[in-house]
């Protein structure tokens, strides 16, 4: 037998008996990262630090408004652009948001 055929040989040997462990354990991995996802989404959708049609700064320079949040990403209307912008609720901590307090009023020139 030549090298390549006992190469091929091998690959399939490898596939057949440890392919179904690949297959697992990219499962999990992907099902890992969509529960985590989801997580993090429900636990910005369920607090009440920010809601829909409140306004906020991404890096206290951008004036935007929360149009609406769901379990995996949050929709923001930019004011500067008038565009939308959405965002997976997992890179929300990633945008340093500021809120502006009611009793503090909107002190940003930018209206």
């Amino acid at each position: 037998m030549d090298l390549d055929y006992q190469i091929e040989l091998f690959v399939k040997h490898l596939a057949g008996d440890y392919g179904w462990m690949l297959l697992i354990a990219f499962a999990a991995l992907t099902f890992k990262n969509i529960i985590q996802r989801l997580v993090e989404g429900v636990m910005f959708f369920v607090g009440s630090d920010y809601n829909a049609d409140d306004i906020v700064y991404i890096n206290g320079t951008k004036k935007v408004r929360i149009i609406r949040h769901g379990f995996t990403k949050t929709t923001f209307y930019v004011y500067d652009t008038k565009r939308k912008l959405i965002i997976r609720n997992d890179k929300l901590p990633d945008l340093m948001l500021e809120k502006t307090l009611p009793q503090n009023g909107d002190s940003h020139e930018d209206h």
